[in-house]
């Protein structure tokens, strides 16, 4: 029985080493998982005027506008130039909203969370390319 146990251990462990288990195939097609990456498609950023529609309630909003030059560091933070409180108006976009000023006790506080400093934590631009794999999510009507 011992035998038969090894023997079969080893069949599965060069079948999985061989990458020729029957039915499965990554996102790489057949290339080797060992193999190195294609160079990812350089892909445009979509500038959206007024917003991006959500897909669901509580979905962080998609970010309508490039932000390759904005800088997000501990003490900096490029976003609050045109979305805080103070500029918002001025500057003809949503201010940053409540929920990001309480901290997990739902305090208010006077400055933004430091949980919610990073903004592209949640929020994210959307690119123009093709999605990787078939996507058949319908949001809300």
């Amino acid at each position: 029985m011992k035998k038969h146990v090894a023997t079969l251990t080893l069949s599965l462990a060069a079948l999985a080493m061989s990458g020729a288990a029957p039915g499965i195939e990554s996102l790489r097609g057949a290339e080797s998982v060992s193999d190195p990456s294609a160079e990812p498609q350089k892909m445009k950023v979509e500038i959206v005027q007024g917003g991006i529609e959500r897909s669901f309630k509580e979905q962080p909003p998609m970010i309508p506008h490039g932000i390759e030059k904005y800088e997000i560091s501990l003490k900096l933070n490029g976003c609050l130039k045109c979305h805080s409180e103070a500029t918002a108006e001025k500057e003809n976009t949503k201010p940053t909203p409540e929920s990001h000023f309480l901290d997990r006790e739902g305090n208010k506080l006077e400055k933004i969370s430091s949980r919610r400093w990073f903004c592209n934590q949640c929020h994210t631009v959307q690119l123009d390319g093709a999605p990787l794999v078939e996507n058949i999510f319908e949001g809300r009507k």
